[in-house]
């Protein structure tokens, strides 16, 4: 018996491994970052602390300054750079409250 074209699109989709997922690395969470492999949970979270420094990513170039060459060689295929920016935590402002003594 012989399979329809759709029937084998989906055979072949089936057995694809289950890596072939693309991560965008300007909005994952650190434990979408961590199925990239490659990244482990130290490198998923250097890349969230770069974005949250430097802003979104928008190049290799980009992620090699946080990961370095070689491991941005390993995920290149495994990551993309575009949809919505992502948008890092408010920065604090870091104010003192002043300790209020108790009077005697």
């Amino acid at each position: 018996m012989r399979l329809s074209a759709t029937a084998a699109l989906a055979a072949t989709i089936a057995a694809m491994p289950a890596f072939a997922t693309v991560v965008n690395v300007n909005t994952a969470q650190q434990s979408e970052l961590q199925s990239v492999p490659g990244l482990d949970k130290v490198k998923a979270k250097t890349l969230i602390e770069y974005r949250n420094e430097h802003g979104p990513f928008r190049s290799m170039d980009d992620l090699a300054k946080a990961l370095g060459e070689s491991t941005t060689g390993k995920v290149a295929a495994s990551v993309a750079f575009d949809g919505p920016p992502y948008v890092g935590p408010p920065k604090s402002a870091k104010a003192k409250k002043k300790a209020k003594k108790p009077r005697a």
